[in-house]
């Protein structure tokens, strides 16, 4: 290749290339011919996001890589620290081995780095990105399908009237975004999604909703949920699919990571664990290349592998000294990339 080769941009630079890049994506999580990743995962894609999709190009303007993020913030106690989600990870099958991955990937952490308080992806590469410092945090429960025998009304939400729009917004903010820490929503981004609305209502009004399915990606699972009565809602929702809780709302059979957490700019990640630990924490340093924080913590200078530090804080096994115990982070699958 020549010197200048390969090069990295983005999709908004260069718009040229995303049908290559969506091909790349496609054809590297198998998509099936029905299905289109540039629906399943909008936010991330929409053309107003084309400058956060990067991607590596060869001398002929071939897609080697793309690694996309989107920038969300989470609100904790009224306070707003910014989030960086990792997705669409491709490399072509072809360059793999020659460090295109590496470079692409360095490359987009250190242009986030100084603005995100955390970085998120989703994978099940464990030892790939833990030599990035990514480790698997979160804990996510699963409650089993059970038989259907409650009736309800199947849509999208680009169906909704302007008036049931805002229904839902209400039922989001008052349940979901009550037991979660959630990015704040951007609801332009469910106008174009592959997700099933599943609504309940009363006199024409809805009452409750949830979301499940996106395409090829999170079949038969139901990720969002609004009600004025959660648990039982839930409880009605379960007979239409498996549901996701990031605490344990309803019996469960099982639980896995949620997501691969890895510390953003040091200033900004100590910040947000100060906040989320109600200023039981404060962190003094992180040491990259040993993977240690140092931090104080009830008037004592403690020190944590990075893995260790992360789950204390944000699950799954939370420090027992943590009171009141922290509201998990839990990402919808509208907002997961």
């Amino acid at each position: 290749m020549g010197k200048n080769f390969p090069r990295i941009t983005n999709l908004k630079e260069s718009p040229e290339l995303f049908e290559k890049t969506s091909k790349l994506i496609e054809k590297s999580f198998h998509y099936e011919a029905q299905n289109s990743f540039i629906k399943d995962f909008y936010p991330l894609m929409r053309e107003e996001n084309r400058s956060n999709c990067f991607v590596m190009v060869d001398e002929n303007e071939n897609v080697i890589a793309h690694v996309g993020a989107k920038e969300k913030f989470l609100s904790v106690n009224n306070k707003k620290f910014s989030l960086t989600l990792l997705g669409g990870i491709a490399v072509d099958e072809a360059k793999r081995g020659e460090g295109n991955f590496q470079n692409l990937f360095q490359d987009v952490l250190a242009e986030k780095r100084s603005d995100t308080s955390l970085f998120l992806l989703w994978s099940d590469q464990e030892k790939l990105y833990k030599k990035y410092g990514f480790y698997l945090c979160g804990e996510q429960f699963e409650s089993p399908q059970t038989k259907i025998s409650t009736e309800l009304i199947q849509t999208r939400y680009k169906s909704l009237s302007e008036n049931e729009k805002k229904t839902i917004h209400a039922l989001y903010e008052k349940s979901f975004s009550q037991i979660y820490l959630t990015p704040q929503r951007d609801w332009s981004d469910l106008t174009e999604t592959s997700a099933d609305l599943f609504i309940r209502k009363d006199k024409d009004i809805i009452t409750d909703y949830f979301l499940m399915n996106k395409g090829q990606d999170l079949g038969g699972i139901i990720y969002e949920y609004g009600s004025e009565d959660l648990s039982s809602w839930l409880k009605i929702a379960s007979q239409y699919g498996r549901v996701w809780t990031g605490k344990e709302i309803l019996p469960t059979e099982s639980s896995q990571y949620q997501f691969f957490m890895a510390p953003g700019d040091t200033k900004l990640f100590a910040d947000l664990v100060r906040e989320i630990t109600n200023q039981a924490m404060s962190i003094r340093e992180i040491n990259v290349m040993k993977q240690e924080v140092y931090f104080d913590f009830n008037e004592e200078l403690l020190g944590l592998d990075v893995e260790e530090f992360l789950r204390g804080v944000f699950g799954p096994g939370v420090f027992e000294e943590l009171e009141p115990r922290p509201l998990p982070i839990f990402l919808s699958g509208i907002d997961s990339i």
